[in-house]
């Protein structure tokens, strides 16, 4: 189960979606660029004669720069330092177009092509680079200035026009970055909260109520993965039945209540003796308990069941009914697993175990070394 948090997952997915948009922007920008030098190549135009060369150069460089920021994601280098890296390139890839937009206004009366230009440059940005603010900013910003100043420039003498196309420029973009963003982060926030309420559902399926451990739902679907993995690499895998001696006394004394607080307890102490995390400890049934130990052999098995029955021993739990101690204790029935057994092989051989733990007087463990 996914367990990243919102913010790691709103994280990601811009990650995800600035490199779809790095590789989408870069395709439309190479694009752009080729039409526009055949155009500059074959249109009787002013900037044939003064600036193809300059721009061609410039397209030359924009083009290589396209080509790298389109795998730049893809890079486990830049991958790792992803906001960084895709600044940069928002950075690169503005400063680009910001060139090659006033080149354009100054080859002639081309100041009406560049403006178109720079608002088309600036929808793709906005497009491309929305998820993540400081890259879209960092997208936007050159462009803005180049645009900006051409027209202020083409308008000779007039304020007032580039002063509100400048403001409108900025109203649409921050509007749509808004709109885009929230859209994005809606998404996101749902399938958050689909993912956590299934985890939830899931973990409530495979909760004991009781005792707040795993139940045997997940203790049978943990066995055949761990045993399955186990036979895959050859490793060990231990299994531990564990019953509460003479529980039946202990509940008819006391009662249900104190007999329900003498399984948490149980369980807890169980839980507190495992020190791995793929370790696991489920509630078989009733006061039977079953401890599942990948990865781990009879010498590692043992230590656990040893540290079970001390730690019991030191919760000092009065049994007010018991033949064997005056404590509340268990007995324990290990296997180990072997290449001829299967799952259930592996559970009955435990239990035989167990049953003979008892036949042996209780508050112990029994195994077969062989």
């Amino acid at each position: 189960m996914d367990e990243l948090s919102l913010t790691a997952r709103v994280d990601k997915a811009a990650l995800t979606n600035l490199s779809t948009g790095f590789r989408w922007a870069s395709a439309v920008s190479l694009f752009f660029l080729l039409m526009m030098t055949f155009s500059f190549r074959i249109e009787d135009t002013g900037i044939i004669d003064s600036y193809f060369d300059q721009f061609f150069l410039l397209a030359i460089i924009s083009s290589l720069v396209f080509i790298f920021g389109a795998n730049l994601l893809n890079i486990p280098f830049f991958y790792a330092r992803w906001k960084i890296a895709s600044i940069a390139y928002a950075s690169t890839f503005s400063t680009c177009w910001a060139a090659i937009i006033a080149l354009i206004s100054i080859g002639g009366d081309y100041y009406d092509a560049a403006d178109i230009l720079s608002d088309i440059i600036l929808m793709i940005v906005l497009l491309g680079f929305f998820s993540y603010r400081p890259v879209l900013y960092a997208g936007i910003l050159p462009i803005l200035f180049v645009s900006t100043v051409i027209s202020f420039v083409s308008a000779k003498n007039a304020i007032i026009l580039p002063t509100e196309k400048f403001i409108a420029a900025c109203l649409v973009i921050e509007s749509g970055r808004r709109i885009l963003y929230r859209w994005f982060y809606n998404n996101i926030e749902k399938d958050h909260e689909n993912k956590r309420l299934m985890k939830k559902l899931s973990d409530i399926a495979s909760r004991d109520q009781l005792t707040d451990i795993h139940n045997r739902r997940f203790f049978e679907y943990e066995l055949d993965k761990q045993f399955q993995r186990t036979k895959r690499t050859q490793s060990e895998l231990g299994l531990v039945m564990i019953d509460i001696d003479h529980f039946k006394n202990y509940n008819d004394r006391l009662g249900h209540v104190e007999g329900d607080k003498c399984i948490r307890t149980v369980a807890k102490v169980i839980q507190q003796s495992l020190k791995r995390s793929t370790d696991s400890v489920s509630r078989y049934g009733g006061e039977e308990f079953v401890v599942l130990l990948p990865n781990t052999d009879l010498a590692g098995t043992l230590q656990v069941v040893k540290r079970i029955k001390t730690n019991l021993a030191n919760k000092a739990m009065v049994h007010p009914d018991s033949n064997t101690c005056e404590w509340v204790t268990v007995s324990q029935g290990i296997a180990q697993w072997r290449q001829h057994i299967g799952p259930e092989s592996l559970i009955k051989e435990a239990d035989s175990y167990l049953y003979k733990a008892k036949q042996l007087g209780r508050n112990q463990y029994y195994y077969s070394a062989a």
